[in-house]
């Protein structure tokens, strides 16, 4: 009986001890793969390997990324013609990846604004349609776009990637922003509309302003899966002036020798960009993605 009412009294403790132990234990396994690449990238090879592996680096080096800006002052086993390819990668995927949201920011909020304020016939089903556009398997329409690309000679350029991107990634762009749209209210239309402006003129002086939260949720997704892609990209680039670094990074292994803290340096370097702009902007994507859910 005692036990029981001891149960009782502190259920609730229980309970929410227990369930920070389960977020904890769902967070550790998300990020520990990834905070072991940090990690590695901070050892030497030997130390990497070593049985048992430890999570502090004994010499803890900046030597793996020289390797990529300044090979010739690494000691790691890295060709300079390597190193240089992989800045490639680097400069091709944040061109695709801007141009992606560019374009994205474009395009979007004004099919987003049509969505959102017009009311016309089969705009619900033309927005599921966009968004079930995304359902398609990339596989099955890989070679329809590369006979499209190999048509119009965009194949092994910047172009041919940021079309195929852009096809992927404005379905959400267009989601995202609709339901943005719907929360701001329609007395500041009618207002911007009594004074004078049409309607694309209210959209840039009213609803671009206003959304600004929304505007950099959508772009910041848009680059986010235009950088991480790697079917395409594979597809339609063939040499280092266009290739990207997801895969450029497909063919590291066996271009440096399998070297683990080289490779994991690499991802390091690959995954940075998306995550500083997901930190610097981090406030204004939870308020765009909340916003959107509310009316979206």
């Amino acid at each position: 009986m005692k036990k029981a009412t001891f149960f009782l009294r502190y259920r609730k403790l229980f309970l929410r001890v227990a369930l920070y132990c389960c977020a904890f234990l769902a967070a550790f396994y998300l990020v520990a793969p990834f905070l072991w690449l940090v990690i590695s990238s901070f050892m030497y090879e030997r130390e990497a390997i070593s049985v048992p592996p430890h999570w502090i680096p004994e010499e803890p080096t900046l030597d793996r990324y020289l390797a990529y800006f300044f090979p010739s002052k690494s000691e790691a086993n890295i060709g300079a013609a390597v190193a240089r390819m992989y800045r490639y990668g680097l400069r091709n995927s944040f061109i695709i990846a801007s141009s992606v949201t560019l374009i994205n920011l474009i395009l979007g909020p004004l099919a987003a604004y049509s969505l959102a304020r017009l009311q016309f016939r089969g705009g619900q089903f033309l927005l599921f349609f966009y968004l079930g556009s995304r359902s398609v398997p990339a596989v099955a329409i890989m070679i329809p776009f590369f006979v499209v690309m190999k048509t119009y000679n965009l194949l092994d350029t910047h172009l041919a990637v940021i079309l195929a991107h852009t096809t992927f990634t404005i379905p959400f762009t267009i989601w995202i922003l609709k339901g943005y749209f719907q929360t701001i209210p329609m007395e500041l239309e009618r207002a911007a509309r009594v004074d004078g402006c049409n309607r694309l003129q209210a959209l840039i002086r009213i609803f671009m302003p206003v959304a600004v939260p929304g505007l950099i949720a959508a772009g910041i997704f848009s680059f986010m899966l235009s950088w991480g892609e790697f079917l395409f990209a594979l597809l339609f680039t063939s040499t280092i002036k266009t290739k990207t670094v997801t895969v450029l990074a497909s063919s590291f292994t066996s271009d440096v020798g399998a070297e683990f803290t080289l490779i994991a340096a690499g991802g390091v370097l690959a995954v940075l960009p998306p995550l500083l702009l997901i930190l610097i902007f981090q406030r204004f994507v939870v308020q765009g993605l909340v916003g959107g859910a509310v009316k979206g």
